[in-house]
């Protein structure tokens, strides 16, 4: 059993996001089906790709050195590099950490050279690897399915009240969620502050 909640709990949070009533299973065609979970489970799978972009403790390897043996293109793609193969985001680590080293469709491009092209030598990256939702850490999966709610509401109802609500939901969340160790060091959602300090 998952700790935390489990991806029908996230299913169901979007489905109570529109007043629809909770399912006691995933549609069993996954995200390939056309029932209205299968399309929150989309939307719970396009928020959890988009949470782990940003590179959470539980899903970012540090400083993997990567071994260049020829002048040229790093294609992470070719796992040739120790890289994992859902790769998302990557940054300059350790003695590297100076340099701009980001993605460029499957290949390292190097944003202070302009290429793509890496010298024979060894670079240490940052890595966010793409997780499953059951496998992200407690309070970034009620991130992970509180950000789907306000997506998956926007999508299919359009309600600015509703919005607002879920929108609030976000940002606490967002707020508790430490972000040491993370691509990010301030919270990506923020509540709008009203009145005095």
């Amino acid at each position: 059993m998952p700790i935390g909640m489990s991806k029908l709990d996230a299913v169901n949070a979007c489905l109570q996001a529109i007043s629809e009533y909770r399912v006691t299973a995933l549609d069993p065609q996954g995200t390939n089906g056309t029932s209205i979970q299968a399309d929150a489970e989309r939307v719970v799978d396009e928020a959890t790709r988009y949470h782990c972009s940003m590179g959470w403790p539980c899903n970012t390897r540090k400083s993997i050195p990567i071994v260049i043996t020829a002048q040229g293109a790093v294609n992470i793609a070719s796992n040739t590099y120790g890289l994992p193969a859902a790769t998302l985001r990557v940054k300059g680590a350790g003695i590297s950490q100076h340099r701009a080293i980001t993605l460029r469709g499957s290949q390292l491009y190097d944003a202070n050279a302009g290429t793509t092209s890496f010298a024979v030598g060894t670079i240490f990256l940052d890595v966010a690897e793409l997780l499953a939702f059951e496998d992200c850490e407690p309070i970034l999966k009620e991130q992970i399915s509180a950000y789907a709610c306000v997506i998956f509401s926007r999508r299919r109802v359009g309600s600015q009240l509703t919005d607002a609500f879920l929108s609030q939901e976000v940002s606490v969340t967002d707020a508790l969620n430490p972000r040491a160790g993370t691509f990010f060091d301030k919270p990506i959602f923020t509540a709008p502050s009203g009145g005095k300090e």
